[in-house]
């Protein structure tokens, strides 16, 4: 049950977003996970410029260009202690949504002259805006960018976290081997881009010395144009916007740059809207692996269980064919809560180190219903929940808690199964030592097509032997590679 409360007041332009799709789903399930309840609503004009708020409570701002347009309200008393910096991070995301609504607005109003450029905003941003990805994104703009302005060589390219080395996120065009390879800024095209915070046109490279020999691979002729146009949101410096050559060798028109100017602003802004994304999943990941500690931790024994089931259901799904990273994420939270029901089972059961009794073995088969109670009222998360009410399940039919048989088991669960059991054989118990890999394979073999689903146990034992004998590839840096 919620234990504080979390009040966010927003101005009207980001409130449907905050109210539905899965920005609300994510502020939502985060606030759950943290023990907070949430409320949202419209921001009250009169208060914006000062800094009243409830009694006993303190508030995160939400600006936009260092004026107020909201909060986000929590209780002082430190009922919950990462409370003020929860509330940051939905302070930042509301930012980012109101930054992102008002840039989409400045944008939109500057395409309205021309029936084209309206055109290609409508038809890219649903398609831009609805991605999670920021490789997607690259890719979808690099090809938008290089249809609408007919050019040859168009890429996307992000900073690192340093801000020394791009990376190309997605390209056409450029020479073999540059996909996803670190090119440093200093000395290149790319550094004075930056350096200038502003679009960089060049018409002939030729009337440009200072630019010779700064830009690789072969040219129809050497006096080609190109532009670079930084990719910044929120004030943030996220990477570079590159189009050279297009095709015919004109030159690039005013028409051209403002068509750049608006595919960067939305390309930045749905780039950091990826980041704040990956910030909240991060997060409320953080949250979730909090809790299967806290279960780990009622059981020495079990340290990190829940960790090593999760990274082994993520990879038998693999195996699995199973390539969709949402279904794989909640594979992943399965894996990692499967045992959270055990918050509710006493510790002088589940430390026992002697053989359980019949009622006492009863109450330990309580923990999948229990936990599946616990996380079937996160919105979202219904799937997780019957994963974890049917990890114990078995193939033939003789499982709990609800003796179901075959396919008819969630995949989840029945990959949940097989790695609980491959951790449990392989680890210490008050009983026994832990096995090796070899017999706890046999073990799982052994069980195949009874205990277990057969096409499971062999992706799960394909997935550990190739992840043993896989070997750690290192990433590609070519040094002096300017774009």
């Amino acid at each position: 049950m919620p234990t504080s409360k979390l009040d966010i007041s927003c101005p009207p332009l980001v409130m449907e977003h905050l109210h539905a799709g899965k920005v609300r789903d994510a502020v939502t399930t985060l606030a759950q996970l943290a023990g907070a309840d949430l409320s949202i609503r419209g921001a009250d004009s009169k208060d914006l410029n000062t800094n009243s708020g409830e009694k006993n409570s303190q508030r995160s701002t939400i600006q936009y260009r260092d004026k107020p347009h909201g909060w986000v309200q929590y209780p002082k008393d430190g009922s919950l202690d990462n409370m003020p910096k929860l509330a940051g991070a939905m302070a930042s995301l509301t930012e980012h949504l109101l930054d992102r609504e008002m840039a989409i607005g400045s944008l939109a109003e500057g395409l309205m002259t021309s029936y084209e450029e309206l055109d290609l905003f409508y038809t890219l941003f649903p398609t831009v805006s609805s991605k999670t990805d920021a490789q997607e994104i690259a890719e979808v703009l690099v090809e938008e960018t290089a249809k609408t302005l007919n050019c040859k060589r168009v890429s996307i390219m992000i900073l690192d976290e340093k801000k020394k080395c791009y990376r190309v996120l997605a390209s056409r065009g450029l020479p073999d081997g540059f996909q996803n390879i670190d090119i440093p800024i200093a000395n290149s095209m790319a550094e004075r881009a930056m350096s200038q915070d502003s679009v960089m046109v060049v018409n002939n490279v030729n009337e440009h010395p200072e630019l010779a020999g700064k830009s690789q691979g072969q040219y129809d002729t050497d006096a080609f144009a190109l532009v670079r146009v930084p990719l910044k949101a929120q004030g943030q410096a996220l990477g570079l916007l590159s189009v050279t050559e297009k095709i015919g060798n004109p030159e690039f028109t005013a028409r051209d740059r403002k068509l750049l100017e608006g595919l960067s602003a939305m390309g930045a802004s749905a780039l950091l809207n990826c980041h704040l994304h990956k910030s909240v999943n991060m997060q409320m990941m953080s949250t979730i692996h909090a809790l299967a500690s806290a279960v780990d931790a009622k059981d020495k024994y079990t340290h990190d269980h829940a960790g090593r089931v999760a990274s082994l259901c993520v990879a038998t799904a693999r195996e699995l064919g199973i390539k969709e990273q949402p279904k794989l994420r909640e594979i992943e939270l399965s894996g990692l809560l499967h045992d959270i029901g055990k918050i509710g089972i006493p510790d002088a059961i589940l430390s026992k180190p002697k053989q359980l009794t019949a009622d006492e073995y009863k109450t330990i088969q309580t923990h999948t219903v229990i936990g599946a109670k616990i996380v079937q009222h996160v919105p979202g998360l219904e799937n997780v929940a019957k994963a974890i009410r049917h990890h114990h399940e078995r193939f033939d039919g003789l499982g709990y808690p609800d003796n179901l048989v075959g396919d008819v088991i969630p995949l989840a669960s029945a990959i949940i199964s097989v790695a609980d059991t491959y951790d449990a054989l392989t680890s210490d118990r008050p009983y026994r030592k832990a096995g090796n890999i070899d017999d706890a394979v046999a073990e799982l073999n052994s069980c195949r097509g009874t205990q277990f689903d057969p096409k499971v146990v062999d992706a799960f034992i394909a997935a550990i032997y190739k992840e043993a004998h896989e070997p750690k590839s290192c990433p590609v840096n070519l040094v002096g590679a300017n774009i």
